[in-house]
């Protein structure tokens, strides 16, 4: 956990309010703690003849506060939610405030007074956090001042103690050679120019940073040159939050968007002519063809040359990994009655489901579109292969042409207009299906857009939207969301449909929707809250289920029990549809999607 400390220090220019409005922005900005600074003002400065020093008396007069307005904006941080704490640079000062030392939660102790061993001990003796910056000292010095120190309440900060630090002049390799010296808790105190020093210190092991707040980086103080807005320090919140995952782990594991871009930007080995099973195949048997179904040249060429397949191939056919295995058996027809019986389905493309219907007969089917298959004139071809014992479903367009998201109604008119256009087929192919099979039909929708508009606006006018379409052959639910969403081939940040005012707002004017259960574990994840207190909040809203294990904020899609969800038994007797969602489930004649129906099965039974 990296904690990010604002120091308002004299950037209020003496004015109460003004320090208020920084604790604001701070809060806002998600910072662990405002700081202050205080010297007893009539006794600091024996004389100030010397042109720094008078330069410096003017501004810390100017922008003197009292130990009682001190105490009263602790207190405000304190309502905000925020830790409180207060520079000293005498024991003198320290003693001076008396109880108003219980207000703060911590105390710093600046540079310049680093070895003060006096001051240091009795802000120790507190109990309290004491930190400690180190700027303007050599490494002999901090060893003989604050190594006695470190086993102790001590948070000590790399510093450079230029106002501001020029780029270059950060030498943060010394973050590393406090920690190896056996500081425990390292810092840096940045009043760098550039506000992205203070990532590259996170990145390094420093697990405080603190940086001065200001209103204006170009006002007339003395340290608004050396501050930041709170533009930055919302940046800097959001690499503190993420700087574990960014720096990840020593092992290289493909994410899932990579994943996703090898099948979309890749090719696949196509076989140029019939191949019996037990073949000794080469790469000269293949053409190399868009798009990406099966294994690449390059995976086969690693992993499979000279090996025999186990099935026959036609031409034209993929080579698939699964090929060169013994196929795995499973208890079909018990696991295909089961699936029918508790409405577990699978996703189907329009030229597919004939494929997968005859060998995954799970009777529960959701099609999957396309906004070019929804522009097609073979869209309703496919109710002609649908038996009137099916259950089926219809999961919108996420995309419009243009790379752009659907978006009923976004503010960009084109968008909007087409985002309808779509929809509305899509609802035509939906009323046919509900002809077809004599059943109402779930469609279901990715709805992910706010532009700048307030969320509860968006969702008024979303809902509104939807329910002015709804019919007797079918219901449209948008679908529960994660906080990072795999689009265009990139990790896309959404702010619509995985949050708990999403969820307060569904609760309270009791909209219906489509839980994703993997995207909920994710969404849960990021905002550190518990994906099983959410679904019991969701759970009376939600009348269609996409089934798909999770892990961490981003990994999307595991197969069931693989990640942070693992049992899924609690949502098999639930009377609404649930479509399996593992990735690439349909690889390898749908393998993925038998392996998540057999471990449903098995948790059904131990329930």
């Amino acid at each position: 956990m990296i904690n990010l400390i604002a120091e308002i220090g004299i950037n209020h220019k003496g004015s109460f309010e003004n320090a208020k409005y920084l604790i604001d922005q701070a809060a806002m900005s998600g910072c662990w703690a405002v700081k202050f600074q205080y010297r007893e003002i009539d006794s600091f400065y024996k004389s100030y003849s010397e042109i720094g020093d008078e330069i410096l008396f003017e501004e810390i007069k100017r922008t003197h506060l009292s130990i009682q307005e001190l105490c009263d904006l602790a207190l405000y941080a304190k309502s905000l939610g925020l830790k409180s704490g207060v520079s000293f640079f005498r024991c003198q000062d320290f003693d001076s405030i008396g109880n108003a030392i219980n207000f703060f939660d911590f105390f710093k102790v600046p540079s310049a007074e680093c070895t003060n061993h006096l001051l240091i001990s009795k802000l120790i003796e507190t109990g309290k956090k004491v930190m400690v910056s180190t700027g303007g000292h050599n490494l002999s010095d901090i060893k003989k001042a604050l190594l006695q120190f470190k086993d102790s309440n001590l948070i000590v900060f790399h510093c450079v103690a230029n106002y501001p630090t020029k780029l270059g002049a950060q030498n943060l390799r010394f973050i590393d050679e406090l920690k190896s010296i056996g500081f425990k808790d390292v810092g840096y105190s940045s009043h760098d120019e550039d506000f992205e020093i203070s990532i590259i210190a996170m990145s390094m092991g420093a697990r405080w940073i603190e940086r001065h707040l200001t209103l204006d980086i170009k006002g007339d103080g003395l340290d608004d040159s050396s501050s930041s807005e709170v533009s930055d320090f919302i940046k800097l919140r959001a690499f503190a939050l993420q700087m574990n995952n960014i720096l990840g782990e020593s092992k290289r594991l493909p994410n899932q968007g990579e994943i996703l871009n090898m099948q979309n930007l890749g090719t696949s080995l196509y076989a140029k002519k019939k191949i019996l099973k037990g073949s000794e195949i080469s790469i000269n048997d293949f053409d190399i063809k868009a798009p990406r179904v099966g294994m690449s040249a390059g995976e086969y060429l690693l992993h499979y040359q000279k090996k025999s397949i186990k099935v026959d191939l036609n031409k034209d056919d993929a080579l698939l990994s699964g090929y060169f295995q013994q196929k795995q058996t499973f208890k079909n027809n018990k696991l295909f009655s089961f699936a029918r019986e508790k409405k577990i389905g699978i996703p189907v493309r329009l030229h597919d489901f004939q494929y997968f219907s005859n060998i995954l007969k799970t009777g529960v089917y959701e099609f999957h579109l396309s906004y070019g298959e929804v522009l097609s004139e073979n869209l309703f071809e496919s109710i002609n292969l649908l038996d009137s014992e099916d259950v089926v479903s219809l999961h919108l367009p996420d995309y419009l042409s243009g790379n752009r998201v659907i978006d009923p109604i976004s503010d960009n008119k084109i968008t909007r207009s087409d985002s309808q256009f779509i929809i509305n087929r899509s609802l035509e192919f939906a009323k046919l299906i509900s002809t077809k099979i004599n059943k109402k039909v779930p469609v279901v929708g990715s709805f992910s857009q706010r532009s700048k508009r307030e969320r509860y606006e968006v969702l008024d006018d979303l809902f509104s939207y939807l329910e002015s379409h709804t019919s007797d052959e079918f219901n449209i639910y948008p679908q529960w969301l994660p906080v990072y969403a795999w689009y265009f081939g990139g990790s896309v940040k959404l702010n619509l449909f995985n949050s708990l005012k999403d969820i307060n707002y569904i609760v309270k004017h009791k909209k219906n929707i489509c839980l994703d259960l993997c995207h909920l574990g994710l969404s849960a994840k990021y905002f550190n809250s518990s994906w099983k207190d959410w679904y019991k909040l969701l759970k009376p809203f939600s009348r269609h289920f996409h089934l798909a294990d999770s892990i961490g904020v981003d990994g999307e899609g595991l197969g069931i029990g693989e990640g942070d969800i693992r049992d899924f038994s609690i949502f098999l007797d639930l009377p609404e549809m649930k479509i399996i969602e593992v990735w690439q489930g349909h690889h390898n004649q749908g393998l993925g999607f038998m392996k998540a129906l057999n471990t449903l099965y098995k948790q059904d039974n131990k329930k």
